[in-house]
């Protein structure tokens, strides 16, 4: 399959390009231009892959969502004997995912308008499934039935998913063949290379360096997965014939408090962290419980495969071989 992945730069986005073409998939890898994350396909031995090749977008320069599909048009590559360009579009690239930018709105919007410019490039170009990034953070203090976002971050995500799964609707209603909308809600990723400030590498570098770790309550049910196991996920809903317009919770099988997860990190790093709980305010998303459902994708063939305590345990190896080469 020919598979275009926007955000491919990102933590995300590079595990899910590795993962693809290592299953011998054809990956387009979409980078903004002028990128200063371009150089990780290189380090990470993507653009040595021979069915894997980088194209420059500029979400910018594309007109507006409302404009229509016929203003696109002229962006649009067209292969010349009518046969589909892509298979399918996975849309990773998102702005304002720290903090900050979780809670400004004005960048979230903008977030909001380029998935849609991303929806109908994908239409355009014949992608069979549009599969989308969303967040647990659309749940808020809500749940499945019922979410309530919390965050600018997470009303941006769950509003872009309902414009996206009426337009694939819509679009069935007079082709049965029409595009899918795969709307991921992924719940908490880790692994190398994930921001250093994520709340496992602060506290495994805490632990590691025998550092104070200052934290939040962190009272609330957590769920953390592995990203290889991530992309695993992400590859099986490109390739499944059983999947349908619908939202796909992405977690594993292991929901813990998260002050367990946290005391279980610095163990397995050594125990040289002491952890100051209750110092630090929750985040944007606030202290909510996460309840993933996972039966829909498991359904699918998704197992979860690296257990938290293998996958922290093989991250500590590496910051210790870091720290020690200095």
């Amino acid at each position: 399959m020919k598979v275009l992945i926007t955000g491919v730069t990102s933590f995300l986005g590079v595990y899910t390009a590795l993962q693809l073409l290592g299953e011998e998939h054809e990956v387009i890898g979409a980078v903004r231009p002028g990128s200063k994350n371009e150089s990780v396909l290189t380090e990470r031995g993507i653009t040595k892959c021979p069915n894997y090749r980088t194209v420059y977008m500029d979400f910018d320069e594309l007109p507006d969502a409302e404009c229509g599909e016929e203003h696109f048009a002229e962006f649009v590559e067209k292969s010349g004997d009518g046969e589909k360009v892509i298979d399918a579009w996975i849309h990773f690239a998102w702005d304002g995912i720290g903090s900050a930018g979780r809670e400004n709105t004005d960048i979230q919007i903008q977030n909001i308008e380029n998935a849609k410019k991303a929806y109908i490039m994908a239409k355009l170009l014949g992608a069979k499934k549009f599969i989308f990034a969303g967040s647990q953070a659309e749940y808020g203090d809500g749940n499945h039935r019922s979410p309530r976002p919390i965050s600018p971050y997470g009303k941006a995500k769950r509003a872009f998913g309902r414009w996206a799964t009426e337009q694939s609707l819509l679009g069935q209603i007079y082709d049965k063949d029409a595009m899918q909308f795969i709307h991921m809600r992924i719940f908490s990723v880790y692994g190398d290379g994930d921001h250093k400030t994520s709340l496992v590498n602060t506290v495994l570098k805490g632990s590691l360096k025998k550092t104070p770790v200052v934290l939040g309550p962190c009272v609330q049910r957590w769920n953390y997965l592995e990203v290889r196991d991530c992309a695993r996920a992400i590859s099986i809903l490109i390739e499944s014939k059983d999947t349908r317009t619908d939202v796909y919770d992405i977690a594993g099988t292991d929901s813990r408090v998260l002050k367990k997860y946290v005391q279980a990190m610095n163990e397995i790093a050594g125990g040289g962290a002491e952890l100051e709980f209750g110092i630090r305010s929750n985040n944007a998303e606030g202290g909510f419980n996460m309840s993933p459902e996972i039966l829909k994708i498991q359904r699918l063939g998704f197992k979860q495969e690296i257990s938290f305590e293998d996958g922290i345990g093989e991250l500590v190896e590496k910051k210790r071989l870091e720290l020690e080469a200095g």
